[in-house]
């Protein structure tokens, strides 16, 4: 249960929580001389960091500090790790992998791990999407798929919806409103040519119905379809909040671009890779955009991130206009296979979608004391999300509760 005086939160609601051993202490200083010091750090202030801990290793869903302190990881490295901490079946892709070739630079030859993730790639990206582009992170894909967008359709505009996430690079964060924290004091200036459009939120009171006439109200007023090269969405929203659209509402979008010929990238960075309890969050809609984009599960904490897409669509690219000196690393590309060999075996899309079903249904049967405080339980597969009622609690419960979780031993 949340504790009474939670409701009520006060400064540590907002602070930093941890109480790190004594080592911990002196790595995690040497690393940021502190919070709110002005002393010279290591690692740059604008790294924002949720707790003082220093992990030292880490199995399955857990992980241990420098002190002998162990936490059960629901962050997931901010969703990365698909398959846990150090799975031994990518530990051993990992290591053979390395003693082969670690890397091949893409613009002058591809490693054999490349084509063979190639050939894992095709069967289940959604039908049509055999044209690859392999990088290092999301924000890059992102960057690369409007790139790719406004190269095919010879347009500029891109629509982007509020509360979306798509990376803190510049042109990434051009169509990110998740936080304006990620902007920094000074962002500017961004790329141009973002019109924005409100995601569907039930619960905030905006329909699927309200978000496709805003649509068209949004060519009245912001930007001419003819100007429009794509519309990005997270199929279900991220950093947002965690919300999963009306099924209409995807349906109505991807009727809407093909009406006014205007490209439909998926980013599904946060929420793809088996995350929803299906290897895609757009096929719960039964839809397959133009462009996906993925990273994060993708290799079990290795870098590595994709834009698939048609190839009538990637032909329209000249030759160099796209690169990077990392992507597609061979050790990278071998995790990636050994990620999806341990869904295979370990049928990790049912037990993500069983685990989703197993922790709404527990936050849903709460005890009327803890729960009063709750306003909306919702999600996809592992993607769960709890909103509080800002009528009952006020800024920073979520904080509050955060940090009783960690005193609790786990990570949120």
């Amino acid at each position: 249960q949340v504790p009474p005086d939670a409701l009520r939160p006060g400064p540590a609601a907002h602070s930093p929580r941890g109480q790190p051993g004594m080592r911990g202490a002196r790595l995690f200083r040497r690393g940021f001389a502190g919070f709110g010091t002005p002393q010279p750090t290591r690692i740059f202030p604008g790294v924002k960091r949720h707790c003082e801990l220093v992990i030292e290793k880490g199995k399955g869903s857990e992980v241990w500090t420098v002190d002998g302190k162990r936490y059960l990881d629901a962050t997931s490295g901010i969703g990365v790790l698909s398959t846990g901490h150090c799975h031994p079946t990518v530990v051993r892709a990992v290591q053979e992998q390395a003693t082969r070739i670690t890397h091949a630079q893409q613009s002058c030859y591809y490693s054999s791990a490349v084509n063979a993730l190639l050939d894992r790639l095709v069967p289940i990206a959604p039908r049509g999407l055999d044209s690859f582009f392999l990088t290092n992170s999301g924000a890059e894909a992102v960057e690369g798929a409007l790139r790719l967008a406004r190269h095919y359709t010879k347009r500029d505009a891109v629509v982007a919806f509020f509360g979306g996430y798509h990376g803190r690079t510049s042109g990434a964060l051009a169509v990110t409103t998740s936080s304006s924290g990620y902007r920094g004091e000074r962002a500017g200036p961004l790329p141009a040519g973002t019109v924005w459009a409100r995601y569907p939120y039930e619960y905030a009171g905006i329909s699927a119905e309200d978000a496709l006439r805003e649509l068209d109200l949004m060519l009245l007023q912001q930007a001419k379809a003819s100007e429009i090269a794509a519309v990005i969405i997270e199929p279900v929203l991220g950093e947002g909040g965690y919300v999963v659209p009306p099924l209409g509402f995807m349906q109505g979008l991807a009727d809407w671009c093909k009406k006014h010929e205007i490209l439909l990238i998926a980013d599904e960075v946060q929420c793809g890779y088996g995350r929803t309890g299906k290897q895609w969050a757009t096929e719960h809609f039964g839809l397959i955009p133009d462009i996906l984009v993925s990273a994060k599960g993708i290799a079990s904490g290795y870098p590595l991130a994709m834009v698939a897409t048609r190839p009538d669509i990637s032909a329209a690219q000249q030759a160099g206009c796209m690169g990077g000196t990392y992507g597609g690393n061979a050790v990278a590309c071998a995790a990636a296979i050994a990620t999806l060999d341990v869904f295979e075996q370990e049928a990790l899309l049912e037990n993500a979608r069983l685990r989703g079903e197993q922790l709404m249904n527990g936050l849903r049967s709460m005890s009327p004391s803890a729960s009063i405080a709750v306003g909306d339980v919702r999600g996809l597969g592992l993607m769960v999300a709890m909103e509080f009622d800002p009528c009952i609690v006020g800024k920073g419960f979520s904080s509050a509760v955060a940090g009783e979780a960690f005193d609790r031993g786990v990570l949120v």
